[in-house]
């Protein structure tokens, strides 16, 4: 439990492919139920609750609410890339406005928490990442990286 470390701990919810075959829970109940008995945050990466609503048929901002909400640390937001008709979160492309759209509405339901842009293998020339910044920003309802004020939640 948090109370056996002296340090903040948080966990994340996964990008899955697939549900295991004998759950008892769902990804939402067992978080809710892990956060809850160790005392723990929880990482909300947005991508991932959007990768696995889409491979599996569902909507994302009925699996996002599902999530212990009020236990968040910050929120992880980036792109993937489809490969055989499934939505892989590689990090690796920018945002996609799916994920933007949800990064919105979590936004404006009035959840505010800090945000990190997750980037691994494909790092763009440094104008497209300030875009995608800012675009991040935008959705969040926040100031824009680049200084340029925005009223926010733009499209």
């Amino acid at each position: 439990t948090q109370d056996g470390v002296p340090v903040p701990l948080a966990v994340e919810n996964i990008a899955a492919l697939f549900d295991w075959p004998e759950n008892q829970l769902t990804e939402s109940e067992f978080l809710a139920e892990l956060v809850e008995r160790t005392d723990v945050s929880l990482v909300l990466d947005i991508a991932n609750v959007y990768a696995n609503a889409l491979n599996r048929g569902r909507d994302p901002w009925t699996e996002l609410e599902r999530l212990p909400l009020d236990r968040i640390a910050y929120c992880h937001i980036a792109g993937g890339t489809v490969r055989g008709g499934i939505y892989h979160d590689t990090h690796t492309a920018p945002v996609p406005d799916e994920v933007l759209e949800l990064l919105r509405t979590f936004a404006m339901a009035g959840h505010r928490t800090p945000l990190m842009l997750e980037r691994d293998g494909h790092y763009p020339p440094e104008a497209e990442l300030l875009a995608e910044l800012d675009a991040i920003a935008d959705a969040a309802g926040l100031d824009r990286i680049t200084g340029v004020r925005t009223s926010g939640y733009a499209r």
